[in-house]
């Protein structure tokens, strides 16, 4: 297994874990809406980042490598589009309310169907279409994108290369800030 698989496949177990731990997995989820609300947070985070690097770097390799790249790919980004809508619709629901809940299940199921299509799909045909040396750069690239990438879903965004890395770093900084004032806000108390 090549770095690429190794770091794609780490974001997808840590997606997992979270869903898991939201939804409670086979056991009950946390009553407390605070810990909800951070476990819902981090899944933003993470799945944003990791989304965000798959469309800057796997996609367009997908694309020009594998034999119906393009509609592999094309599959795979209309999938992350509603994934997108999804993770930023959860992003403004409150916890321990039904459309919540709803919500949870909703990026479960698009997460279930996206995650193996990826792994099912189109990572065999790429690392059948590169060489271990291509694949440890693709990761290297991916884990580069992932670190400048956005937090939040941009559903609106053209999951286009070129658009990606343009306005990548404006709308890191505008969530990163963001993420530090949602923070604050947690350890401050109200008055």
């Amino acid at each position: 297994m090549t770095g690429l698989w190794r770091t794609l496949q780490a974001d997808h177990d840590l997606i997992w874990e979270l869903l898991d731990e939201i939804t409670g997995g086979s056991g009950r989820p946390h009553n407390d809406d605070r810990v909800q609300q951070r476990l819902m947070r981090r899944l933003v985070t993470v799945q944003s980042a990791h989304e965000f690097a798959e469309e800057a770097v796997v996609w367009p390799l997908v694309r020009r490598h594998c034999p119906h790249g393009d509609q592999l790919a094309d599959e795979a980004l209309q999938q992350e589009c509603m994934l997108k809508r999804q993770l930023n619709e959860l992003y403004h629901l409150r916890p321990g309310t039904q459309e919540f809940d709803e919500g949870v299940n909703s990026v479960a199921a698009e997460n279930r169907d996206h995650l193996s299509y990826e792994q099912n799909q189109a990572w065999p045909r790429l690392a059948d279409a590169l060489s271990d040396e291509e694949l440890d750069r693709a990761a290297r690239a991916w884990a580069a994108a992932r670190r400048a990438a956005p937090t939040r879903p941009h559903p609106h965004l053209p999951a286009s290369p070129a658009v990606l890395r343009a306005v990548a770093p404006v709308l890191a900084v505008r969530d990163r800030i963001a993420d530090a004032v949602l923070r604050q806000r947690a350890v401050t108390p109200t008055p």
